[in-house]
């Protein structure tokens, strides 16, 4: 995970087809849902983006707030 790209505030899944190539040239697309550390649901995508650079399709489906820091010690 690349922590440089955008400040960890909130928890999103985004949904996306990511593009499989075999080794005998035959292309399959899976639908993989991705929780992701992120400020924006824009910027959500574009970790899913940077990650997975043959996806498509990208969809947020959910957020939620992280926990407060007190909560974590």
């Amino acid at each position: 995970m690349n922590l440089a790209i955008e400040p960890a505030l909130k928890i999103y899944e985004v949904s996306a087809d990511i593009v499989l190539q075999s080794s005998s040239g035959t292309r399959t697309a899976v639908k993989r849902v991705l929780k992701v550390l992120a400020d924006t649901p824009a910027g959500a995508v574009r970790i899913v983006r940077e990650r997975y650079p043959k996806s498509r399709c990208h969809a947020v489906l959910s957020q939620a707030l992280l926990p407060p820091p007190a909560a974590w010690a």
